[in-house]
């Protein structure tokens, strides 16, 4: 390899360098957040031999989703996801997500956007942070137990307890004239993401009458 090769490597991995490190600039600012209480609970069905299924087919989750890009970019699309691992342009493997783009994040004429979303996720498409409200019910009755409470007491009690979903944003940016004509993709664009932990009411509902 000869001084001028060297110098054309050299100059090409320069130029690749810089525009990835200018990419990932593109995104000034993610973030997701809760947007108000939540005070609805995911019910867990039981029985005399305990807990048996998650009952609340959905649940109603209170989001804020901003995304803020840097002067001559803007936000062209969002997807918000129950997983961790979000990213606009990939699938989901079943699990549950929801994209904006186009109007949703106004056509490409916005470097921020902040959409208040309540979505209603479907309890069998969330990938818990932690036990499911199933397995926390489960955990609560072995808990109660090691207290010294039987089974069949903590069975005919309703429990009011808390489990953990987690939601992860990717925002995708893209430069001025790309996103105004809609010219975006996956090779002209960068993304950015941020995730939460949300914390779920649960009621534990009672599988045996208080008389038992």
């Amino acid at each position: 390899m000869n001084t001028t090769q060297k110098i054309l490597i050299a100059s090409t991995l320069f130029v690749s360098l810089a525009t990835a490190a200018s990419a990932k600039d593109w995104i000034e600012t993610v973030k997701l957040t809760r947007d108000g209480i939540d005070a609805v609970p995911i019910e867990v069905s039981a029985n005399a031999g305990g807990y048996t299924k998650i009952k609340s087919a959905s649940h109603r989750f209170l989001l804020k989703l901003h995304a803020r890009a840097t002067s001559g970019e803007r936000i062209v699309a969002m997807k918000v996801g129950a997983f961790k691992g979000v990213r606009y342009f990939e699938s989901d493997g079943g699990l549950w997500s929801k994209s904006f783009a186009n109007r949703d994040v106004g056509s490409g004429t916005r470097r921020t956007v902040s959409i208040n979303a309540n979505p209603v996720v479907p309890t069998a498409r969330i990938a818990w942070q932690g036990p499911s409200p199933k397995q926390a019910c489960e955990a609560n009755l072995a808990k109660q137990r090691a207290k010294g409470m039987r089974k069949s007491a903590v069975l005919a009690k309703t429990w009011s307890i808390n489990a953990r979903a987690y939601f992860e944003l990717d925002a995708v940016a893209a430069r001025k004239n790309k996103a105004k004509n809609n010219k975006w993709s996956i090779k002209n664009t960068t993304n950015q993401r941020d995730g939460m932990t949300y914390t779920v009411p649960v009621k534990c509902n009672a599988g045996l009458k208080k008389n038992s």
